[in-house]
């Protein structure tokens, strides 16, 4: 099994599989209504809706720097203005979300394994690096969705 391989299985599991850690995002997001998402049970944090769309922003990044582009912040896509707070719109940034994990899954699975350890187009971190720290990234962020969504109920 490549590297490659491996990040895989440790990406699909920290998605939609069985975890070491607990839940998946796939669960914890699961029948999350709009008015959860947007809400702000704590003072000066985000939303769960505006941390998803950052990780769907952080996800799109590495992907594009996967593909050998150079990507970088772009500070209104980081964390962009939400629009209204309705099932539509819930359901259009989740879509927007899965969309962005089925991109990086394709990507990552053509990528050749013996560059893992090279720059990536960024020419800060190694490929592996940008493909291990987007997980850990997500991991991140999960625990602070899973937190802010017990907050509420």
């Amino acid at each position: 099994m490549s590297e490659v391989d491996r990040i895989l299985i440790h990406y699909d599991q920290v998605m939609a599989g069985d975890p070491w850690h607990g839940d998946p995002i796939a669960r914890i997001l699961d029948g999350m209504t709009a008015e959860a998402a947007a809400a702000r049970p704590l003072p000066g944090a985000h939303s769960i809706w505006e941390i998803l769309s950052h990780m769907t922003f952080w996800e799109g990044v590495v992907t594009k720097r996967l593909q050998g582009q150079r990507a970088g912040l772009v500070e209104e896509l980081n964390f962009p203005a939400m629009p209204a707070a309705t099932d539509e719109n819930w359901r259009k940034a989740l879509d927007k979300f899965r969309a962005s994990n089925q991109r990086f899954r394709e990507e990552l699975g053509k990528f050749v394994p013996t560059k893992l350890d090279e720059l990536s187009a960024a020419g800060k971190r190694t490929y592996y690096e940008e493909a291990q720290g987007i997980i850990e990234h997500h991991l991140y962020h999960l625990g602070q969705i899973a937190m802010l969504r017990k907050t509420q109920g």
